[in-house]
């Protein structure tokens, strides 16, 4: 008698966290259609502004290089702009354009500072130089105006790169 009690009590309890996620995963799309129609009225709003309006949206709609650093937003530049950046410990700096890695001496020691050098050349991005354990941000390549859906990514050193 108490087995078979276990049993629809179990029985029950499954039923109830499937009736759970089935709620969550209705409630989450319910909630991204709405977003979606929210997002094609707004559009539908700025392309009956005036001419001086749509200069502004051009200068926001400049594609920029957004850097995060663990959790947070730590640097936004249009990707426009040829430059070096270095990113050592979470500050981003413009440097020189001949500045590597070997000429910062022990400052570039990965003990020391995590430091990244990012190139923002010809409407794209690279990381051209890292301290970094594996590489895998130098690896991944350019990011360009027309191909950026790939973030350049370092995880050692907690750090994201996307062109937005």
């Amino acid at each position: 008698m108490q087995n078979s009690d276990n049993k629809k009590r179990n029985i029950i309890l499954i039923a109830a966290i499937l009736v759970v996620i089935l709620l969550s995963f209705g409630l989450s799309a319910y909630i991204r259609s709405s977003a979606k129609q929210g997002n094609g009225s707004e559009t539908a709003a700025s392309s009956s502004s005036s001419a001086e309006g749509e200069s502004k949206d051009e200068k926001t709609n400049e594609l920029q290089v957004v850097v995060q650093y663990v959790d947070r937003e730590i640097f936004r530049a249009p990707l426009s702009k040829d430059a070096l950046y270095m990113i050592k410990d979470g500050v981003v700096s413009e440097v020189p354009e001949g500045t590597t890695l070997e000429s910062m001496g022990d400052e570039a020691l990965e003990t020391k500072h995590h430091i990244n050098l990012m190139q923002v050349k010809d409407n794209s991005v690279a990381v051209v130089q890292s301290n970094c354990s594996n590489q895998i941000c130098v690896s991944i390549g350019k990011m360009t105006d027309t191909d950026y859906d790939f973030p350049i990514t370092c995880l050692p050193h907690g750090l994201i790169i996307v062109i937005q």
